[in-house]
This record gives structure tokens, C-alpha cells and sequence, in this order.
């Protein structure tokens, strides 16, 4: 069962909710210990942001520093449904100091700060042609640079696609895939609208949602939580994303809102207590309601067999050498695992993560790529990852 699974299945992370009867629901707030859910500004992880203009609207595309050298790999992240570049924010910090190499971070239309001429078609067909327009706009239409497609969720299942376009295809030195598997994804599915009733559609404020995204499970690490979900967020007032507001945000937070002692609205932490641990959000007054999500994945559902379906062959007759990367052990199909057990991709398994691998163990996702790249000789490590042993890396 993958991690995406077991987090849909879990009754208490995050609740199963009963039909919504179309209020909006305001994410219940934390009563007990305090910690530091600020937003923190994209800028600190990459060196500058472009906005890229093609036939299907402007894209916009977070870049690390320019490697070395020209031959050095691009790494094309493609994030999965709701999320945005950003959540490759700590990865990309941790892998430009472990190699020579450079991250290329897409907003995929209809997230972020991407708008598309038409931002609901998120057919497979549609992202992975917007994939192709966005690297010949960075790199021209002749000669590319040695890519590196990464993915997660859906990103993966774009990134495994968009390597079989012939246009770029033969400068795909690399694809790898995070928690995302045909047959589990494909179960998952079923349950993917009560999963997503569950969820708030209002925030109060930045530290709300922040606070919301790691206490539920949605994502682990409070530090890429800080960057990440402001980029998942509109202001309800100015629809502007919430990223445009982190440099000059004042939180509105009342702080003797944290009590000591229990409370009935209290947000529990994985393993906290017994019982249902979260509580159904209530409805809110349009005062609270100040921020709400950038996309409204509920929307998207006629898309998510297209994205899945045939994945795992697309996977295994990709030209390029494969890496998988999952957070559970049992998360492989049928397919898959014969594939393995031939040798077919490299396959590692990060433990203590949920399904945004990337997101909670960004240094370990790193590691586990440079290593990937540098046993295929795709380029060097960087004077810091030399004291690594990174080419040494386990993988199975």
C-alpha cells in the first residue's frame, strides 16, 4: 500500500468526512505545543524565478544556480496534484551542495504562479506538451543540455511520459519517480473525493495553514511546509497567491489562543493520543475565511485515470536509466515488481516519510538521486559532496 493510500485510508490523519453540505470549512487550530509555522520566502532555496512565455500561457519556473559547466545536468522537477514548484525547495538546496548540477522547478498549470490559457485541462496529453514547450523555451530548439526528469505523484507520471516524446527524448539522461505506482495509484482513486472533503477549504491565516499541512500528514517537515504551502494558497480578497505576501507578512494570530491544556479543536500530531485526533471543521463566517486553495483538486477527477493509466510499462520502456523512489515497502504493482526483480530500475525505499518523500526527507532524497547520477557518470560531486561517499549510496 503506498503512503498516498494509507494516507487516505486512515481514519484519524486526516478525517473522513461525511458529504459536504457545502459550507466552507475552516481548519481547526492548534491549542497545544507551539512551534515556529512563519512562511519563508522561496528566494532563500533558489537563485531567481522566470515566468516563460509559450503558446499555452506563462509558466513560471524556479531556478537554481547555473552549473559549472554547460554539459552539467538539468534536473526538471515536476510536483504532484495541489502542490508546486516549491516543494522542491529543501531538496534543491541539499542536492546543488551534493553535485554539479542545476534544479529546474515547474509550476504545473493550474498551480502556482503558472497561468494557462485553459489551467483545467490536466489531461496527461496537455501537461506533457507543456513540459516539451517549457524546456526548448529555456534551452532553444536544437541542442539541449543532459535532463533529469523528476516527479512526484502526478509530476512522476508526467515525467515518465514526457521522456517518450522524440523531441527531447534523446537528451533524457535520467528518470526518476517518487511514490507513484500504476496499480496503488490506480486503488487509490476510489477513495481520492472523501480524501479530499476531508481537507479545510479556508485558512484563517499563513501559520494556520502551515500548521494545518503539518499536522495533518500532508507534509512532515515544518521548514519545507514554511515554503511550500503559501504557494498552494490565494488570498480570498486580492486572489493573489499567498507567496507574493511572505516578505512583508505580520501574522494576525492571537497568540493567547495556545492554551495549555487540551482542547476539543486541538490538531494532534501523528501519534498523539487515541481516538479521532482531528475534528470536523465548522463552518465560518466570511470574516475568517481569508485564504483558500490555489486549485480545487475535486475539479480535476475526469483527469486521474489518464495520468495513471499504463504508467508502469511507460515506466519500464523508458530509454533512460529508471529510479524509483518509494515511502512503503509493499507499494509495488505486479509489473513493477517483475521489473525488479529484473534488474529493470533501481528502486529505494525512504522510510518515515509520508507521500510527499521529497518534502520530508529532502536530504535523503537528494542523496539517493546524486548517487543515482553519479553511478551512471552524469556528472562529479561538489567539493562538499566528495566527503559524502555518495557513489556508495545503497539502493536495491
Amino acid at each position: 500500500m503506498s503512503a498516498l493510500q494509507k494516507n487516505i485510508m486512515k481514519s484519524n490523519l486526516p478525517p473522513r468526512m461525511p458529504r459536504t453540505s457545502g459550507e466552507s470549512k475552516l481548519a481547526p487550530f492548534s491549542g497545544g505545543r507551539k512551534r515556529n509555522y512563519a512562511p519563508v520566502s522561496w528566494n532563500q532555496y533558489f537563485e531567481k524565478s522566470v515566468d516563460l512565455e509559450t503558446e499555452s500561457g506563462s509558466f513560471r519556473v524556479y531556478l537554481s544556480p547555473e552549473p559549472d559547466h554547460p554539459q552539467r545536468p538539468r534536473i526538471i522537477t515536476l510536483h504532484g496534484g495541489g502542490y508546486s514548484g516549491l516543494s522542491w525547495a529543501l531538496f534543491t538546496e541539499e542536492i546543488t551542495n551534493m553535485i554539479h548540477c542545476q534544479v529546474v522547478s515547474l509550476d504545473i498549470r493550474g498551480h502556482g504562479e503558472t497561468q494557462a490559457k485553459n489551467p483545467n485541462d490536466l489531461s496527461i496529453e496537455t501537461l506533457i506538451k507543456d513540459v516539451e514547450q517549457v524546456i526548448h523555451k529555456l534551452y532553444g530548439d536544437d541542442e539541449l543540455p543532459p535532463l533529469i526528469l523528476l516527479g512526484h505523484s502526478m509530476g512522476g507520471a508526467i515525467a515518465v511520459r514526457a521522456a517518450h516524446l522524440p523531441a527531447i527524448e534523446p537528451y533524457i539522461y535520467g528518470v526518476a519517480v517518487i511514490d507513484v505506482v500504476e496499480g496503488t495509484a490506480m486503488d487509490a482513486l476510489a477513495s481520492m473525493q472523501s480524501f479530499l472533503r476531508g481537507r479545510p477549504t479556508h485558512f484563517k491565516s499563513l501559520e494556520h495553514a502551515i500548521e494545518w499541512c503539518v499536522r495533518s500528514g500532508q507534509v512532515r517537515n515544518v521548514e519545507s511546509a514554511r515554503v511550500s504551502m503559501p504557494s498552494q494558497i490565494v488570498n480570498c480578497t486580492t486572489n493573489q497567491l499567498a507567496i507574493n505576501e511572505v516578505d512583508t507578512y505580520v501574522s494576525d494570530d492571537v497568540t493567547d489562543e495556545v492554551a495549555t491544556c487540551a482542547r476539543a479543536d486541538v490538531i494532534l500530531e501523528e501519534g498523539e493520543g487515541e481516538g479521532d485526533g482531528f475534528v470536523s471543521p465548522t463552518p465560518v463566517s466570511g470574516g475568517a475565511m481569508k485564504y483558500r486553495w490555489r486549485v480545487d483538486l475535486s475539479k480535476t477527477e475526469q483527469h486521474w485515470s489518464g495520468w495513471f493509466s499504463g504508467l508502469s510499462n511507460s515506466f519500464l520502456t523508458t530509454r533512460a536509466p529508471r529510479l524509483l523512489l518509494l515511502a512503503s515497502v509493499d507499494g509495488l504493482d505486479r509489473e513493477l515488481t517483475v521489473g525488479q526483480m529484473q534488474g529493470k530500475f533501481q528502486m529505494q525505499v525512504l522510510t518515515r516519510c509520508g507521500h510527499a518523500v521529497h518534502e520530508d526527507s529532502p536530504a535523503e532524497v537528494a542523496r539517493v538521486l546524486a548517487s543515482f547520477l553519479l553511478r551512471h557518470r552524469l556528472t562529479s560531486p561538489t567539493d562538499e559532496g566528495e566527503n559524502m561517499q555518495l557513489a556508495s549510496a545503497p539502493g536495491c
